[in-house]
């Protein structure tokens, strides 16, 4: 089962409002007065200019994705004949040279599990939030944006996320995730207390189908690719990906041991991921206050992906 943070608790909403225009600007100044000029990518026919606040475009330019972003992945898993939804909110900062894509911060800002069919289960870790975003840095992951004659074609490099484990060694995929009896040590990798509970990997509570806790680690990958409409401040690639979830131990129902082995669901349409482009307002402070409004904001800006 995918790793998980809990369900309905998200952090403070952010404060919205409109910016006053700069003092130097004429009243009747044309809106391109407001404009500075980015790069364009040679062919493109881009129109090359776009509002910048604090370095950072207000909007989409052709397919220039540079900018902040709140990002959700949405994906389905199956267990037991239920389907659980499992969410990631992540916060991107990206730059583009030409139709070369790079996150120039990537934030995991935590994780939830929601039952959508009738017997189903809810999941819930928040305790593990603060290390998968110390540790789960997304920054460096590349990418690409290019015009085509339908939009943009855009893709991201596959990458691997580490939850409960030692995260250098766990993050190549030929090696074997820890079991019970292999904890990590000040020489050897193995599962880690994530979440500083006493328990092996990281702890989640489940309700619903089976109550009780389950300790887990894992290894996630996804890489996302798609074709999105010209100037999008908001779009939705396909996610393909997949997770290993290694079952450390649990306190409650053996049921909980079905509940860790779902699987990703065989229908694909279910699984995507969202990009929601920020305002200069949105997401602000360090990265724990960030993080917590971009939870906040996800169903507003990301009301799909969030369900």
């Amino acid at each position: 089962m995918p790793d998980s943070v809990a369900y309905g608790y998200y952090g403070a909403a952010d404060d919205a409002g409109d910016e006053a225009a700069p003092e130097n600007v004429a009243p009747d100044s044309p809106p391109d007065a407001l404009a500075p000029t980015l790069p364009v990518e040679a062919g493109t026919h881009q129109d090359a200019r776009a509002p910048v606040d604090g370095g950072f475009p207000m909007s989409t330019v052709g397919c220039d994705l540079s900018g902040r972003w709140l990002v959700v992945v949405h994906e389905v898993t199956t267990g037991l004949g239920a389907e659980e939804a499992d969410h990631e909110w992540l916060y991107f900062e990206m730059s583009q040279t030409g139709s070369a894509l790079t996150v120039t911060k990537g934030l995991s800002c935590g994780q939830n599990v929601v039952g959508i069919s009738a017997v189903s289960a809810n999941v819930d870790d928040p305790k593990v939030w603060p290390a998968m975003l110390e540790y789960d840095v997304e920054t460096g992951r590349a990418g690409t944006s290019m015009t085509t004659g339908s939009g943009c074609a855009v893709s991201f490099d596959k990458f691997y996320e580490i939850v409960g484990a030692t995260l250098a060694y766990y993050q190549n995929p030929s090696t074997t995730m820890p079991t019970s009896s292999q904890e990590a040590t000040s020489s050897s990798p193995g599962w880690e207390d994530w979440d500083n509970d006493g328990k092996p990997g990281f702890t989640v509570n489940v309700t619903g189908l089976a109550t009780g806790q389950i300790y887990l680690s894992s290894r996630r990958w996804n890489e996302w690719s798609g074709t999105v409409p010209t100037g999008s401040n908001t779009f939705t690639l396909p996610d393909n990906w997949d997770i290993e979830s290694d079952l450390l131990g649990y306190n409650g129902s053996s049921l909980l041991t079905e509940t860790a082995a779902a699987t990703k669901d065989n229908d694909d349409s279910l699984h995507f991921v969202t990009f929601a482009r920020l305002t200069p307002s949105q997401a602000m402070g360090d990265d724990a206050d960030t993080c917590a409004a971009v939870r906040s904001l996800a169903p507003t800006l990301a009301p799909q992906a969030s369900n």
